[in-house]
């Protein structure tokens, strides 16, 4: 167990069990909402990004991202967020205007972002949350996933400072604006792969023009604590989907990766408590199956959310990404 004190948690909760810790605004990076409206006990200052994605099962859910030490408010044209000159949280929503393609407005969006990185002084994102309405749809031709890699491998290649990309997960959402939130550090955190499987920015072309510009997870460690975080992972080996059509089979090769990833970053397991799940489901009826397998694996008191949402690949039926807070 840590002896230093975690610098950023993260705690999913319904709006009634959510008012303690809205409670704590001198410390609030950014609040996310899922089916959920901005909560009427939030400072009016704080960020707040509603996501088009629905808990399951129903009800809405609160995403609460705390630093340990004080924030200040910051908005830099159309990104509004938060930072304490060592952590920075930022969202945008995507005004995807009538006739302008999407791999256009996806790089604007990105530029915009790293404006704001500049303007904050953290200008290493560590970690992206994407999500795209109508992921897997064609637009003019090419899939609307296809062009938003466009978009952002655009803006990395212009204003991204490392070697590879941060981790990231990009979701499909069913309706509503698609929207980005991130987080960034002032020191860059370190880039983790999975042995398993071909880095994504490195797949071949069958997969579109551009590769998708991720890594599969991040670690980043300040004044002796690390978190961990993990990208959105999938029943994916080298860059292939495996078990098409078997839901058990893609969870547990999902499980796999996961573990892959763990290890490969040279870290041991944090405690159940420490873990907040994020699980991406085709389905709601998935819902049940892919519980029984998180709870053996990260125990009974970790965190899980679980959405109903599209994934980047009709084919996969399950997505799962992962935040550890303390690790040694």
């Amino acid at each position: 167990m840590l002896t230093s004190p975690v610098f950023l948690e993260v705690r999913y909760a319904d709006p009634v069990a959510a008012s303690s810790l809205l409670a704590c605004a001198d410390r609030l990076l950014g609040v996310v909402g899922y089916g959920a409206e901005r909560p009427g006990g939030l400072p009016p200052s704080c960020p707040f990004l509603p996501v088009p994605l629905l808990p399951v099962p129903g009800g809405p859910v609160l995403e609460i991202w705390t630093a340990a030490s004080p924030i200040r408010r910051c908005q830099v044209g159309p990104v509004a967020g938060a930072c304490n000159g060592e952590l920075a949280f930022g969202s945008l929503i995507l005004e995807e205007r009538e006739g302008a393609a999407l791999e256009d407005v996806v790089a604007q969006a990105y530029q915009d972002i790293f404006n704001f990185l500049e303007h904050t002084g953290c200008n290493q994102p560590i970690r992206f949350w994407n999500y795209l309405t109508a992921i897997t749809e064609e637009e003019q031709g090419l899939e609307r996933y296809r062009r938003f890699n466009i978009g952002r491998q655009s803006a990395f290649t212009e204003r991204l400072r490392q070697k590879v990309p941060p981790a990231a997960s990009c979701l499909g959402t069913h309706h509503g604006a698609s929207v980005i939130y991130f987080l960034a550090a002032r020191e860059p955190a370190q880039a983790v792969e999975n042995p398993r499987q071909i880095a994504a920015y490195a797949y071949p072309p069958v997969y579109g023009p551009c590769c998708p510009s991720f890594s599969r997870a991040s670690l980043h460690a300040k004044g002796g604590a690390e978190i961990l975080f993990i990208s959105g992972t999938a029943s994916i080996v080298g860059h292939e989907t495996r078990h098409h059509g078997d839901l058990q089979g893609q969870i547990a090769e999902t499980i796999e990766n996961l573990r892959a990833l763990i290890t490969n970053a040279g870290t041991r397991m944090a405690r159940s408590e420490d873990w907040a799940i994020k699980v991406y489901l085709r389905d709601p009826l998935y819902q049940p199956a892919v519980e029984a397998q998180l709870t053996t694996m990260f125990g009974a008191q970790s965190q899980r959310l679980y959405l109903h949402a599209d994934i980047c690949r009709p084919d996969l039926l399950v997505e799962i990404e992962a935040v550890a807070m303390s690790m040694a």
